[in-house]
């Protein structure tokens, strides 16, 4: 059975050096899903960016980009350089413990988000939700570009 779907949010999320996870909103409530669609049309259905840009000279989607040399560093292991990133938990300054190879962000939950993505957000893990580009925070500043992802949830 498909689950019907409410919407939280269609968020802008802006490319820029000013900070690394954009806050989507302050409290999303556990033992619910959330899904995430990358957002190619405004409500007049005029076309909006489906690319930004993690470099200079370099436009990718939401999926991210494949980058030589290797991902190190990035906000995310899990995730292609330039992707749309989503974290649960924690705060806009958050940056991975290398320290703690096997929990890098402790009890805040990192996840992939690409152009779809549904997550299952159990009955603890509720908290702040914020979105990113995966690069390292000494890139940030050569960010430029927005993307739109609207943000549904299903309270299970």
């Amino acid at each position: 059975m498909e689950p019907t779907w409410a919407p939280l949010k269609t968020f802008k999320l802006e490319a820029g050096p000013d900070v690394l996870w954009g806050l989507v909103t302050d409290y999303v409530p556990g033992s619910r899903l959330l899904r995430f669609t990358l957002v190619d049309q405004d409500a007049q259905k005029n076309p909006l960016p489906t690319t930004w840009s993690p470099a200079k000279g370099m436009d990718c989607g939401a999926n991210g980009t494949i980058v030589t040399p290797s991902k190190s560093g990035l906000l995310s292991g899990g995730a292609l350089y330039g992707a749309l990133i989503g974290k649960l938990g924690g705060s806009a300054a958050d940056v991975p413990d290398s320290s703690q190879p096997t929990a890098p962000y402790g009890n805040k939950r990192v996840f992939t988000v690409g152009s779809h993505c549904v997550i299952s957000v159990g009955p603890t893990e509720g908290g702040p939700l914020f979105l990113t580009m995966n690069d390292n925070p000494e890139g940030f500043r050569n960010h430029s570009g927005a993307l739109h992802v609207l943000i549904e949830q299903y309270g299970t």
